[in-house]
């Protein structure tokens, strides 16, 4: 099963990551400078989900998500092959994690909270509303705080949807 692990830092570098014979690929290297690892490098692909299609620069401060349960090489700066990344403007959290249809997640340490104001975005991976109860999906959300409580209640700011093919 998937374990997500969110990452804070900010942008160093953007090279091409060759992946073929040719040189050509659509893979770009992000290197990062994180706040408790130090230097890691982000592999960015098609398969990448990145918050509002940003393209990053060096000096910006961004979240990464990489699945944890997925091999690495034994390298160093380390590689992970980046499943999310999100501009972070205001100095946001992140988490990527499934959610049931109570907004619990599967180790039942966070419970969402949605407003009924509307005030937290929902959206899918295209950028279009999600008119639905979010859960029973993998969901990628940002957020500013969280209760002390156990699960923490988390108002996100934003939530991504990432709905399975149907």
């Amino acid at each position: 099963m998937a374990n997500y692990l969110s990452v804070y830092g900010v942008v160093n570098s953007l090279t091409p990551f060759q992946t073929s014979v040719t040189g050509q690929s659509c893979s770009v290297l992000l290197s990062v400078t994180a706040q408790s690892q130090g230097q890691i490098n982000f592999v960015v692909n098609l398969q990448t989900f990145v918050l509002e299609q940003h393209t990053f620069r060096p000096g910006e401060p961004v979240i990464g998500i990489y699945d944890t349960s997925v091999p690495v090489p034994l390298i160093y700066p380390p590689q992970y092959q980046a499943v999310v990344l999100a501009p972070n403007r205001d100095g946001s959290m992140a988490a990527l994690d499934y959610f049931d249809d109570d907004l619990l997640n599967t180790d039942q340490t966070i419970r969402l909270n949605i407003p009924a104001d509307g005030s937290t975005e929902i959206l899918m991976t295209n950028g279009q509303y999600y008119l639905y109860n979010p859960g029973g999906h993998y969901l990628f959300f940002l957020y500013t705080s969280a209760s002390a409580s156990t699960p923490a209640e988390i108002t996100p700011q934003k939530v991504i949807v990432f709905c399975s093919p149907e």
